[in-house]
């Protein structure tokens, strides 16, 4: 056999401590050739009284970057998948700048900087939207330009964008129905060709010219730009250097029961998220879709198409998590490792710590520990997809 490195040590844990194996089987010989970390939702919520400025659950925030600077083998990128802040308002961007700036003064102040992990985070719908009173306590949420220029610019002043590919240019802006994409960075896409990975980070609140039928003057919520990510993909897939393509987005393509803001938007004749669920099915190199939005932590394997489409939402960063989510020995707090290897095997593992009462308790935290690793297999059939077509 083969001298152990770190990664494979870990991999062996895995099976010997926790002996538990989901989706493909897997190998003695398989190695890590790349891994990354990732969680969303660390947000408290509107009722909470005197919130810290951030407006994050300080504590948990706190605990999971310590967790993730301590982990036994360093993930080379930190994705925090949206909803950092509460935001949600109307006011020029005003509010969510302002919580944005002391969101990072905590992560400064931790000096997570010095661990050497890259921070990328994405935008989600309260840092991308705002929202309007149609009854009492019923909200429409709808994209703000404001907000997502205020966005746009705390990711330039803290160099908190890997790229600027996204979707710009008329014809571009038009194919996909978008208003715009601020420095192209609300949407964007990078390589790492040390590890052989081609990553997707997507705003499932773009800004569309789709007119919210509840709110005549504002637009749709959850709106992604299918085309541009169909010829991302494209590019990927033609690339030899490229193994495997990795989507990260803050809204799920699929939820059960969802609210009328909770998935990609998939109402006809805008289906988004069956089209991304068909696009991504037939892709070779895909390595799974990476979310959060809803506030708990599921892994669902074999959707699409070809049922062999990965979606895992993490969720559970610190709000307050779902009345309805009760795994089995208590709901929790936490964050997600996601290990890709040699063998076109994607590892999932949740690092999950006890969620307090009440959700945003002050004082230290336990560390995380982590659950069993879930195996599932990067797409590997070859397919040429049917263009989308929205009617225009």
């Amino acid at each position: 056999m083969m001298n152990l490195t770190p990664s494979l040590c870990s991999i062996f844990i895995a099976y010997t401590v926790f002996g538990l194996l989901t989706g493909p089987a897997a190998s003695d010989e398989q190695e890590l050739v790349a891994n990354f970390v990732y969680v969303g939702c660390n947000r408290v919520g509107f009722g909470v009284k005197k919130p810290a400025p951030s407006t994050a659950n300080v504590a948990q925030l706190k605990q999971t970057l310590a967790d993730i600077e301590t982990l036994p083998i360093k993930p080379k990128y930190f994705f925090f998948v949206g909803d950092l802040v509460l935001g949600m308002q109307a006011d020029e961007g005003k509010t969510v700048a302002r919580e944005l700036d002391a969101w990072k003064a905590l992560v400064d102040e931790s000096q997570f900087a010095e661990s050497g992990i890259e921070l990328l985070p994405i935008p989600g719908n309260h840092e991308a939207d705002a929202s309007h009173e149609v009854g009492a306590g019923h909200y429409i949420e709808y994209p703000d330009s404001a907000n997502l220029s205020a966005w746009v610019t705390w990711l330039k002043v803290n160099h908190f964008a890997k790229a600027s590919n996204g979707p710009s240019g008329e014809t571009e802006l038009k194919r996909d129905l978008l208003a715009e994409d601020n420095n192209q960075t609300q949407t964007y896409s990078f390589d790492d060709l040390e590890t052989g990975v081609h990553y997707i980070l997507l705003n499932t609140d773009s800004l569309s010219t789709v007119v919210n039928p509840l709110l005549p003057d504002k637009t749709v919520a959850s709106w992604v730009p299918y085309h541009w990510v169909e010829e991302d993909l494209a590019k990927a897939v033609k690339n030899p250097d490229i193994k495997k393509i990795v989507v990260l987005g803050h809204k799920p393509l699929v939820l059960e029961n969802p609210g009328p803001h909770d998935i990609v938007y998939n109402t006809p004749p805008y289906t988004l998220g069956d089209a991304l669920l068909k696009l991504f099915s037939n892709t070779p190199k895909f390595a799974g879709y990476f979310c959060a939005h809803a506030h708990k932590w599921l892994y669902t394997d074999k959707l699409g198409p070809k049922q062999n489409v990965t979606q895992v939402i993490a969720g559970n960063g610190g709000s307050q998590l779902e009345n309805g989510w009760n795994p089995t020995g208590g709901a929790y707090f936490g964050f997600t490792v996601v290990n890709l290897y040699d063998n076109n095997t994607v590892g999932v593992v949740s690092y999950n710590r006890p969620a307090p009462t009440p959700y945003n308790a002050p004082g230290p935290q336990p560390a995380a520990k982590p659950a069993p690793e879930r195996f599932f297999s990067v797409v590997e059939s070859p397919r040429k997809n049917k263009a989308i077509s929205f009617g225009h």
